[in-house]
């Protein structure tokens, strides 16, 4: 079942290289938090218990509920135009990202081999983070960096749990606060952002001269 997540996941990254509705983006982070989340549950579906469920609900509170929601009054309360406009186009950045999520399956299939990884959820990990860097790189919103760091945050997140079958609790409370404080802080700077600037493109930030 952890494999067939971890597709699933996969696929929501597909699609959100394809999307240019900012919506999209929004939903896609919702429903990769609540997939994390599941994949955390199942390998101990067998033998739950009260310290077992504390970072599945935790990373689903976090990253299905609060973060997208506060993405989502970030985009209402800058009025930020709901399309979203590459620097790419989007069949070159699909076809970019097959590649690059070809090359991470075959890789993590070889790995498999000699080091103790499950390959589904490795490659799937490593996939986000490289999706996760090239919507930095190839969109132009700032508020679409986030979702990018997001994604981004989400495949470390799973690398974690492909390498390893528990992680310390502490140390995973203490980086999805980590993520909360850093998405909370980059909605200042965008709002700090748009009131020098009337639009949320990194476009504009060239401009900028000492």
């Amino acid at each position: 079942m952890e494999n067939v997540l971890s597709i699933l996941f996969c696929l929501t990254l597909l699609y959100i290289v394809v999307t240019s509705r900012l919506k999209t983006y929004v939903s896609i982070l919702r429903t990769q938090g609540i997939l994390l989340s599941a994949i955390m549950v199942f390998p101990f579906i067998n033998h739950l218990s009260v310290h077992i469920l504390i970072i599945p609900i935790t990373s689903f509170i976090v990253k299905a509920v609060i973060i997208p929601r506060f993405i989502n009054k970030i985009v209402i309360d800058l009025d930020v135009k709901r399309i979203v406009e590459p620097s790419i186009q989007p069949f070159n950045f699909l076809l970019l990202t097959v590649a690059s999520m070809s090359v991470m399956f075959v890789s993590a299939h070889v790995l498999s081999g000699f080091t103790p990884i499950e390959p589904i959820p490795f490659a799937s990990a490593f996939s986000a983070i490289i999706v996760g860097i090239y919507i930095i790189i190839f969109r132009k919103k700032l508020i679409v960096h986030v979702v990018g760091f997001m994604i981004l945050e989400n495949g470390i997140f799973l690398f974690g749990t492909s390498v390893a079958g528990e992680m310390p609790t502490i140390v995973e409370l203490g980086a999805m606060l980590d993520v909360f404080v850093v998405v909370f802080l980059m909605g200042i700077t965008i709002n700090k952002i748009r009131s020098t600037f009337t639009q949320q493109d990194v476009s504009v930030l060239g401009r900028l001269k000492d």
